[in-house]
């Protein structure tokens, strides 16, 4: 299925001519403010630190890639930490070029993880922006690279995909699941479908074995109940993108709101990390919700 109707696409666009205009306009009341005088200035001050505000959001926030670290016991008496690291929403086609992906590529390579996995979204507008990618096919991980895919993938073209993450080396997980062997215990790995354009369905746990699972959309936990998985890894929503002191961000894609804009929760009884992602939607810009990689370490 291909549902691609560019309009992420259209949206950057509308975005650049909206941000060009707004700077034109900014610059415009800076400088009749300064040549007012008075009380006029401190409006062209206030015009100053707003442009500072926008460039930031769109040219440097946005770049500033941070590490998460998440200690969770999917097990009430670990005998082992797998070290494991989870991105999502990595966008490829947005404003990111190859080379920060290359960066991306080589922090997780210094990580130095057993176990990746990816929760969708690999590029946005259309499939051959992957190629921005190609350094995740030089990651090797002792205990595999998994994915499933987001409401970006359908979009775009799910079966081309999952054919070039197939090339580099990792395993679908959606609607599936697989086992995983390290010294001496077993993990289980269950993806589920996009909730928008697929069918999310969750295997049945194996009693007493850990399992760990991964759903694009945090609305993935509207259909589960407590107990069917220890930890959920989530992404979609981006953190909301664009935040703003002490109150967060305004909107959340997911009909639980706010609630899964970002971090751990608990949802429906079951522990839920939602990542904010590496890539942008809608508009080229962040502010104070920095791209994120994901550091696991997942007690079994």
């Amino acid at each position: 299925m291909k549902l691609n109707l560019q309009t992420n696409n259209q949206s950057f666009v509308l975005f650049d001519v909206a941000m060009a205009i707004l700077a034109v306009l900014g610059l415009a009341l800076v400088g009749l403010g300064w040549w007012l005088g008075g009380a006029w200035q401190w409006l062209a001050y206030l015009m100053v630190f707003c442009l500072a505000i926008l460039a930031y959001g769109i040219w440097i926030a946005p770049k500033r890639l941070k590490v998460t670290h998440l200690r969770e016991a999917l097990s009430k008496s670990p005998q082992a930490w797998l070290k494991a690291v989870y991105i999502a929403d990595l966008h490829a086609g947005s404003n990111k070029s190859e080379a920060w992906y290359k960066k991306l590529c080589s922090m997780i390579k210094e990580i130095d993880p057993e176990l990746l996995l990816v929760g969708g979204d690999f590029s946005v507008c259309d499939t051959s922006y992957l190629d921005r990618l190609q350094g995740l096919s030089k990651l090797d991980m002792r205990h595999g690279k998994y994915f499933v895919l987001g409401n970006h993938d359908y979009l775009d073209d799910p079966q081309i995909v999952k054919e070039q993450l197939s090339a580099w080396g990792f395993e679908s997980l959606t609607n599936e699941t697989k086992m995983i062997s390290f010294q001496g215990l077993e993990l289980q790995l269950a993806g589920l479908d996009e909730t928008l354009y697929g069918v999310p369905k969750i295997s049945k746990r194996i009693p007493e074995k850990p399992l760990l699972a991964l759903a694009h959309e945090p609305d993935a936990l509207l259909d589960l109940s407590e107990g069917q998985a220890d930890l959920v890894l989530c992404g979609h929503t981006h953190g909301g993108q664009i935040r703003f002191p002490l109150i967060g961000c305004l909107v959340v894609p997911s009909k639980l709101g706010r609630r899964v804009d970002m971090g751990r929760k608990v949802i429906n009884g079951i522990p839920t990390f939602i990542t904010r992602g590496l890539g942008e939607v809608l508009c080229r810009a962040r502010l104070l919700c920095p791209p994120e990689i994901v550091v696991l370490e997942l007690g079994i």
